[in-house]
C-alpha cells in the first residue's frame, strides 16, 4: 500500500492542553528521538524577540524556555498521548518555524556528543555566527 504522507517531513508542532505547551519532536541521540516543548505563552512572548540578531553573546529566549525530553521515558509518552495537532499556527508560524531549526540544530548537537546545558546557551549564537560567514 503506497502512502501519500510525506515520510521525510518533519512532524507537525502538537499542543499539549494541560501544561499549555507546544511540542516538537526530533531525531535525537540514537536510538530514541527527543521531544521538545515550549509554553504556548512563551512563543507569544518571544514572536518579536525571535526575529531579532543575537547582538551580544547571549542565551537566546528559546534556549531558556525549551524543554528537552526522551520518548524513552514512560511520562513522556504518556504526556505526549494527552497532546493533539496544533492546528494553524496563524501569526506564530514564523517563530514556530524558528523554533523548530533552534531544535533541530540542538538536536544535532546532542546526537553529536554534546551536554544539553551547554548547547541550550550557545545554539543559536553558533548558528547566527555561521550564517555571517
Amino acid at each position: 500500500m503506497t502512502s501519500t504522507f510525506d515520510i521525510t517531513a518533519p512532524l507537525p508542532f502538537f499542543y499539549h492542553a494541560a501544561s499549555e505547551r507546544v511540542l516538537y519532536i526530533a531525531h535525537g541521540p540514537s536510538p530514541s528521538p527527543l521531544l521538545f516543548s515550549i509554553a504556548l505563552k512563551d512563543v507569544v512572548r518571544h514572536e518579536l524577540i525571535a526575529r531579532g540578531p543575537v547582538l551580544m553573546d547571549t542565551t537566546h529566549p528559546f534556549g531558556t524556555t525549551t524543554g528537552v525530553s526522551s520518548l524513552a521515558e514512560n511520562p513522556v509518552r504518556r504526556g505526549l498521548a494527552d497532546t493533539e495537532i496544533f492546528g494553524e499556527p496563524g501569526p506564530l508560524e514564523d517563530t514556530l518555524e524558528l523554533w523548530r531549526d533552534f531544535c533541530d540544530a540542538l538536536a544535532e548537537r546532542l546526537q553529536n556528543g554534546e551536554d544539553l546545558e551547554p548547547a541550550l546557551k550557545t545554539t543559536w549564537v553558533l548558528k547566527q555566527s555561521e550564517g555571517a560567514a
